[in-house]
């Protein structure tokens, strides 16, 4: 095919895409991002089941030291049922809904290899910007299956205790008395999902601490145990 095939206006657009194709360089193309981490990647905090997962949002990329760009970061954050950290849970616990987020690095895991996301640690969502609130420790602030746990241990536990022995179910009252006595002092939090961290973990110490106290119970006092 000679150039007299083709009329002179079209002859020259044709010239001048092939100059443009032969002139152009990799480094000419443009750049194009692949998919941020996908939801399946989030990973539960412990003791939690994730419910929801939020798409992942980009963050800027961190400095390479050099004055240019790192690996890209991205950020994933959902939500979660947790249970607190305190032994194998009752049937009668009550899961706490808290929102959790966690950072994402694309890395190369070798030379020549493709580029993966890695996960850094599951962490509380920052809301410390949220307004501050003073909450009881004996009321809002004690952890809610505390909260359920004392009043079982109270209206079950106790009578069911001095039943058998009244002395001891009198140090047994005493000692319920005495735990609820020093919760009379308030908590700052930040935020819900601050306080709602604060609560599990006073539920952690609670219920940690009546396992322990009931464990004493065991033999003579063993059907009085609230599981």
């Amino acid at each position: 095919m000679d150039e007299k095939s083709f009329p002179a206006p079209w002859r020259h657009a044709w010239l001048l895409s092939l100059v443009a194709v032969v002139s152009c360089s990799s480094d000419d193309l443009p750049f194009v991002s692949g998919p941020l981490p996908e939801p399946s990647l989030a990973t539960p905090y412990k003791g939690c089941t994730i419910v929801s997962v939020s798409p992942a949002e980009a963050l800027p990329p961190h400095s390479d030291g050099a004055g240019g760009q790192g690996g890209r970061r991205a950020m994933l954050r959902h939500e979660a049922d947790c249970l607190p950290d305190a032994g194998p849970p009752s049937d009668w616990y009550q899961p706490y809904r808290i929102a959790f987020e966690q950072e994402f690095t694309e890395v190369r895991q070798y030379p020549g290899g493709v580029d993966t996301w890695v996960g850094g640690e599951t962490r509380f969502l920052d809301d410390s910007a949220g307004p501050n609130r003073q909450v009881q420790a004996a009321a809002e602030g004690m952890g809610k299956n505390c909260a359920v746990l004392l009043e079982k241990l109270q209206a079950e536990a106790a009578p069911c205790i001095s039943s058998i022995d009244p002395d001891t179910g009198r140090q047994f009252q005493a000692a319920i008395d005495d735990f609820r006595g020093k919760l009379n002092f308030h908590i700052s939090a930040n935020g819900e999902t601050q306080l709602a961290a604060i609560r599990m973990g006073r539920d952690q110490f609670c219920l940690e601490h009546w396992r322990m106290v009931q464990r004493q119970l065991e033999g003579r006092f063993d059907g009085c145990v609230v599981k």
